[in-house]
């Protein structure tokens, strides 16, 4: 009974100590939440001791591909609202999921993240630590009543992403390279650029993120190209510091690390942005 007692205090203080810091607000820039988790502000240091959003971006970046494959509406939010609590500007407290937001993202995601070689973490989303939504305020859990929309085969259409406007390539193809399909989904996460972009870092920055999150279709012989590497090279060199310096710290995006993409002298087609020819 006494270590019951015990460790029911312990939950109690690890939920009390990361609702309150003295840190202002910051601005939500993980690219994983970013946007994406219906609020947009955060305060840190959070409950794991983590003072930096580049280091949540490293601790979370591996359940990056289970937000994206959405195998539950909850597990984003779960996930950022836990590592990135939200923080109101006035307020010295922070809001962290809601217990039943955390157990539908649990049982909506367990047997993918087992599928992906991975556990469901329950050293950090111990889901009976959260509080039930009737017990005060908590990040409530987005109705899933709807199921997800079946994964489309890959088919080439008009590219409507507003990055995209200006490039010679015109026709993309979805799903992208990382299963997302969902448009409104992606012109969000392509939102998240739009600093970097005004930066003028590099001319081909907008080629690279629209070949990245909408692949080009040049011709029905070529349904599906990505950047060639190249051209991602030479963007991450003149642009990776400047992303340091608008996103506080973060490392270059996972999505963008060239090695993802085809050389130009292999013989997998990749596109170039000089004369949108494919290479």
């Amino acid at each position: 009974m006494l270590d019951r007692f015990v460790n029911g205090l312990v939950a109690i203080s690890l939920v009390i100590s990361c609702c309150h810091g003295d840190d202002e607000c910051q601005e939500v820039v993980v690219p994983m939440c970013r946007g994406l988790v219906g609020y947009t502000h955060t305060r840190l240091p959070n409950r794991f001791g983590h003072v930096t959003q580049s280091e949540v971006y490293r601790a979370i970046e591996r359940y990056w591909p289970f937000m994206d494959s959405d195998c539950h509406k909850n597990f984003r939010l779960t996930v950022c609202g836990t590592f990135l609590p939200k923080c109101s500007t006035g307020s010295t407290a922070t809001v962290l999921p809601c217990r039943e937001t955390c157990f539908s993202a649990k049982r909506g995601c367990s047997q993918k993240l087992k599928q992906g070689g991975t556990k469901w973490p329950n050293r950090q989303l111990k889901c009976n630590r959260f509080r039930r939504k009737r017990q005060g305020s908590c990040l409530k859990a987005v109705p899933n009543h709807m199921a997800p929309a079946p994964l489309r085969y890959a088919y080439c259409e008009q590219n409507t992403f507003s990055a995209c406007a200006n490039l010679s390539l015109q026709i993309r193809t979805l799903p992208n390279m990382f299963l997302q399909s969902d448009e409104r989904i992606i012109q969000l996460e392509m939102n998240q650029y739009e600093a970097l972009l005004q930066s003028r870092c590099h001319d081909n920055l907008a080629f690279l993120l629209c070949g990245v999150f909408a692949p080009f279709c040049p011709n029905d012989q070529q349904p599906f190209v990505l950047p060639c590497r190249e051209t991602c090279e030479e963007v991450e060199m003149a642009c990776a510091e400047e992303f340091q310096r608008l996103y506080r710290g973060l490392p270059w995006p996972a999505k963008l690390q060239c090695h993802r993409y085809p050389s130009g002298s292999s013989q997998q087609a990749c596109a170039t942005p000089n004369d949108a020819a494919i290479a």
